[in-house]
């Protein structure tokens, strides 16, 4: 079974059972062949057993206690199939049960600690169990029998450290814009000119500018049509 990625999303790692989990089950599997073969290569005869007041051959009841030898075996790879234990560029995702689903999605900013747990058979196996402490309130998620439980630990740190990369670039970059003035032209320019007489030149006064976000420029000049005609009168004088 494969997990659906969100946006945005990558699988960095996905960790499977480990064979330890498997012993069990292939043993007692194992029986039931054998009981299977007795039946196939008439050891068992026709022998009758009374249970409970009920005649049955030996050959019916080692059948059926071999088909169930056959369950922990087809449910444990059934369950291997179905469980989903991943680590991606924003969670690590659990995925456990066959009838009864469970699910869990831990994003990687909420985990404090990853440990790892091994028994002695464990190690032979290269397996162990995972120990992820959640939050400030102490939870834990264990997941049980991991094959190469060492990679899959080092995967979720790595995980959480370019998490926390990339989220302090991204407030980096926000603070950066935020404090980044708009770029464009608001321009606002007033002039205008006096001629004074008596100071034999151009008074200049009101000039302003002004920057802001987009160009808006506005320009104006006073004129004063009637001192010109003044001023031309003047010169005429003389």
């Amino acid at each position: 079974m494969t997990l659906m990625l969100r946006p945005n999303e990558y699988l960095k790692y996905e960790a499977h059972f480990s064979y330890k989990v498997f012993v069990v089950p292939t043993f007692l599997m194992s029986i039931g062949i054998l009981m299977f073969l007795a039946v196939w290569s008439g050891v068992a005869g026709n022998r009758m057993i009374n249970i409970y007041g009920t005649i049955l051959s030996l050959a019916s009841i080692l059948v059926f206690l071999g088909g169930l030898l056959f369950v922990p075996y087809v449910f444990r790879r059934t369950d291997n199939k179905l469980k989903i234990y991943a680590v991606t560029n924003q969670r690590v995702y659990v995925r456990r049960g066959i009838l009864n689903i469970k699910e869990k999605d831990i994003p990687l900013s909420k985990i404090n600690d990853v440990q790892i747990s091994r028994t002695l058979i464990q190690r032979f196996f290269n397996a162990g169990d995972i120990v992820i402490q959640v939050g400030n309130d102490g939870s834990v998620t264990r997941i049980n029998d991991i094959n190469r439980p060492l990679d899959f630990r080092d995967i979720i740190i790595s995980a959480i450290y370019e998490d926390a990369v990339v989220q302090e670039s991204k407030a980096r970059q926000q603070q950066q814009e935020q404090q980044q003035p708009g770029y464009g032209y608001n321009q606002g320019y007033g002039q205008q000119n006096h001629y004074n007489p008596q100071g034999g030149g151009y008074n200049q006064n009101n000039y302003g500018q002004q920057y802001r976000g987009g160009y808006d420029q506005s320009y104006g000049q006073g004129d004063n049509r009637d001192r010109d005609r003044q001023d031309k009168d003047y010169y005429k004088n003389y």
